[in-house]
């Protein structure tokens, strides 16, 4: 059930960071990551009470150190 309803969310956002990236899914207590590399990281991560919240956190914070530290950020 979790795969579908992961499946369902990169069929959905075919454009997005997570459906390009396909981020590892886990649990730490009863929270979802869903992460890219060896750890959980700023910016390669996000959380999620569902699959699909994490998997939507990873799309917003993804990068976002790198944009924020550069100084270029939507104008």
């Amino acid at each position: 059930m979790i795969k579908e309803d992961v499946e369902e969310f990169l069929e959905n956002h075919p454009r997005s960071p997570a459906a390009r990236l396909r981020p590892r899914m886990g649990m730490v207590g009863d929270i979802w990551l869903a992460f890219i590399g060896p750890k959980v990281r700023t910016g390669a991560s996000g959380l999620g009470h569902t699959p699909q919240g994490a998997l939507e956190d990873f799309n917003h914070h993804f990068m976002e150190p790198l944009v924020s530290s550069n100084g270029s950020g939507p104008h």
